[in-house]
C-alpha cells in the first residue's frame, strides 16, 4: 500500500509541476526547438517501424540513400515503446512526447522510492528521495529532452542491490532488464547507469 500511495503522490506532483502541459498534453508542446522536433520524429518513426519493418527499424526515412540513419543519433527505442501505443491510437506526436515526459517523472520518483526502501529508508524518507530525484531542477527542467531520460536507473540499482543482498537470480535478471531498457532509452542514461551499477558492485 505505501508504494501505491507514493506512486499517486508522484503522479499528483507531476500533474501540478508540469501545468499547463498536464492539462493539455495533446496540444501544448513542452518546448519548440530542434530537439522537440527530432524527438517527435523519432517516436513517430519508431512507432511506424515497429509494426511495418521491425527488423529494419534503423533504416529510417532520412538521408536517403544512406542506410541505418536512425543510428546517427539517439534512437530512444526504450522510450518509443512507451510512446508507440499513444501514437498508434491518436497519431499525435505532441501527446506521445508529453506522455513519455510526464511518465518519466512518475517513474523517476517511483524508482528512487523503491531503491531507497531497498536501502532501508522509511516510507516517508523514501518518498522524499523520490521527490528529489524526480523533480530536482537539473533533471526536471530538462524533461522535454527525451534523449536524457534516466527513469530506469534507480530500478536497475534497486534490483542489483537486491541481488547482492539476497542472491536471488530473479533480481539480477530484473537489474539487467532495467539496465537494457535504460540503454535503449538514452545513451547518456546508459553511461550513468553503468557507472552507478559498477560503483554499487
Amino acid at each position: 500500500m505505501p508504494t501505491v500511495l507514493a506512486t499517486l503522490g508522484y503522479l499528483a506532483l507531476t500533474l501540478l509541476l508540469t501545468y499547463p502541459i498536464s492539462v493539455a498534453p495533446a496540444t501544448r508542446a513542452m518546448s519548440v526547438d530542434p530537439d522537440a522536433y527530432l524527438i517527435m520524429w523519432m517516436f513517430s518513426w519508431d512507432a511506424h517501424a515497429l509494426v511495418s519493418q521491425p527488423l529494419s527499424i534503423f533504416d529510417a526515412n532520412i538521408y536517403y540513400p544512406e542506410r541505418l540513419t536512425l543510428a546517427y543519433s539517439e534512437n530512444m527505442l526504450g522510450n518509443a515503446l512507451l510512446a508507440a501505443p499513444v501514437l498508434w491510437v491518436t497519431d499525435n506526436p505532441v501527446l506521445a512526447v508529453n506522455f513519455v515526459a510526464l511518465l518519466s517523472c512518475v517513474l523517476c520518483g517511483l524508482g528512487a522510492y523503491l531503491l531507497a526502501r531497498r536501502l532501508g529508508l522509511s516510507a516517508p524518507a523514501a518518498f522524499l528521495a523520490g521527490v528529489v530525484f524526480a523533480f530536482a531542477p537539473p533533471r526536471f527542467l530538462r524533461i522535454s529532452q527525451g534523449h536524457l531520460t534516466v527513469h530506469w536507473v534507480p530500478f536497475a540499482l534497486a534490483y542489483l542491490h537486491g541481488y547482492f543482498e539476497h542472491g536471488r537470480p530473479k533480481d539480477l535478471r530484473l537489474a539487467i532488464m532495467f539496465f537494457s531498457l535504460q540503454a535503449l532509452s538514452s545513451g547518456h542514461g546508459a553511461v550513468f547507469a553503468a557507472a552507478a551499477m559498477a560503483g554499487l558492485a
